[in-house]
């Protein structure tokens, strides 16, 4: 059944936007404008722009709708955050779908989401933004945005386009949404010696499937959820597997008790309820509810450091200080060797995995 687009209430206040021109005269109607990534945030854009009247561009690189959960996913990946929350609030997530969707069906989602709200036909798949630069024009600030065309994805390592792929072009919008994502570019810190490596050096995003890790030694360097999701594929494949942690994490599992999503457990009316301006300064909630968050971990898990974390603590275990590591399957093999030094071990042995090779 068709039905009828309600559109905003109100747009952002001129003097909320993040970039503007210095000079008054320079501002004017904006009609046209450019959503760069076809990803979750540039759907969403170019769904309510349009909707308030605006003409829409969506220039994503690849062939797909998805971005970072297309071109970096990797074997039996799922999303942390449940369906519930996840879902944009004018599509639910199908009743059928696990409660934290795998990438492909998260990515199915998005193109339901681009078939419902009539997203297709704003788009211009394989082309890639090179440049954008802004320049007034007869007292009007407008955008060019410089393109080219791109079969490949990505076109290197770092995200840049190699010389030659295509003739670019260049087309002229009044205003740009950059929604090209926070992970697009891969970061790579400089490690003393490592150019003189001869093993297999690369970075999380190059990772597809476990098999990479088979018969040989692994080290993974850094401790986000990407980190523990390849430790974890790593020590049931690799001969041996180590993981360097820098400044600590907080582990707290995506599921919750009864494996409920642990999200729509933290979404109650206790946590979202008004809570006073000077109660929300001093962080009062946060540290009342952050000794009853740590016992719980300390009687279930025998660590209040993190939920079953005996290993790579933060300096301080404080709640909304710290942003969580969802990812926790790889913790029982790292616990191990800490676990093993205290009698306390044999309080949570039912957590331990099989013996598996963790350095």
């Amino acid at each position: 059944r068709e039905t009828e687009r309600v559109p905003m209430a109100s747009l952002t206040p001129w003097h909320r936007l993040a970039t503007r021109p210095a000079e008054p005269s320079a501002r004017a109607e904006v009609r046209t404008i450019c959503v760069i990534g076809a990803g979750p945030s540039g759907l969403v854009a170019a769904k309510h722009l349009r909707d308030v009247g605006y003409t829409v561009t969506v220039l994503e690189r690849s062939s797909k709708v998805g971005g970072t959960f297309v071109h970096k996913a990797y074997d039996d990946a799922r999303l942390v955050s449940s369906k519930y929350l996840t879902a944009f609030s004018d599509l639910r997530s199908p009743t059928t779908a696990a409660d934290h969707m795998s990438l492909p069906e998260y990515v199915a989602y998005l193109e339901e989401y681009c078939d419902r709200q009539e997203l297709w036909s704003l788009m211009r798949f394989g082309t890639e933004v090179l440049r954008v630069t802004r320049e007034t024009v007869n007292g009007a600030l407008v955008y060019n945005v410089e393109t080219r065309a791109s079969e490949a994805y990505p076109a290197d390592a770092g995200g840049a386009a190699q010389a030659g792929e295509g003739r670019t072009r260049t087309a002229q919008f009044d205003a740009v949404c950059v929604c090209s994502g926070l992970h697009e570019v891969p970061y790579t810190p400089a490690i003393a010696g490592a150019d003189s490596f001869d093993g297999v050096s690369l970075h999380s995003c190059e990772y597809k499937e476990r098999s990479l890790f088979k018969g040989r030694r692994v080290l993974v360097l850094g401790c986000g959820e990407t980190g523990m999701d390849l430790a974890y594929r790593a020590v049931h494949t690799a001969a041996a597997t180590a993981i360097s942690v820098k400044r600590g994490f907080l582990a707290v599992p995506y599921e919750g008790w009864g494996g409920v999503p642990l999200d729509t457990l933290i979404a109650n009316l206790f946590e979202h309820c008004h809570e006073h301006w000077l109660l929300h300064a001093l962080h009062v909630k946060w540290a009342v509810t952050t000794v009853f968050i740590r016992a719980g971990f300390w009687l279930t898990t025998g660590s209040s450091a993190g939920w079953d974390q005996w290993v790579g603590h933060v300096e301080q275990v404080k709640r909304g200080h710290h942003i969580l590591c969802k990812s926790t399957a790889a913790l029982p093999f790292m616990n191990r060797p800490a676990k093993r030094k205290t009698w306390r071990h044999r309080l949570w042995s039912w957590l331990d995995p099989p013996h598996k090779p963790f350095m």
